[in-house]
């Protein structure tokens, strides 16, 4: 029995291990709105090369004073290996993208460099991929 616990620690301490890196994983559908998420579903390979896609169109820092719209919604794409990025406005690996879904205007990203640091861009890719990728179809204003 003595031998057991210690085999037993370990391996509770590799399934911890394995489920934090899982919920690290995620990728999020928050409702700006409601204020909570309201879609999870696990990060893979091709969610990331649509995101890598939408980070090659970037084109410019977004202008706007609030980037962070009342309305809409944000998917936050944590990006495991982190995507080296190298343009005008960043040379880092880029660890995490947030696209920003406004109701009243074009998308734009959310970018998180290796220090933590966070720009907005806009960027000229087409978004359809990426959202049927992750099954998700966000609320456009009614005019």
């Amino acid at each position: 029995m003595k031998k057991m616990l210690p085999i037993f620690l370990i391996m509770m301490t590799l399934l911890t291990g394995m489920a934090n890196a899982e919920e690290q994983n995620k990728v999020e559908i928050f409702d700006i709105k409601k204020g909570k998420v309201i879609k999870t579903l696990p990060g893979d390979e091709k969610v990331q090369k649509e995101v890598e896609e939408l980070l090659k169109g970037i084109t410019g820092i977004y202008p706007k004073f609030e980037p962070i719209p009342d309305k809409g919604h944000m998917v936050k794409v944590p990006l495991s290996p982190p995507v080296k990025m190298t343009n005008q406005w960043l040379d880092d690996h880029v660890t995490e993208v947030i696209v920003i879904f406004p109701e009243y205007e074009n998308p734009h990203l959310l970018v998180f460099d290796s220090r933590a640091n966070s720009f907005f861009f806009t960027f000229n890719k087409s978004t359809d991929d990426f959202l049927k990728r992750i099954n998700f179809t966000p609320k456009k204003a009614r005019k």
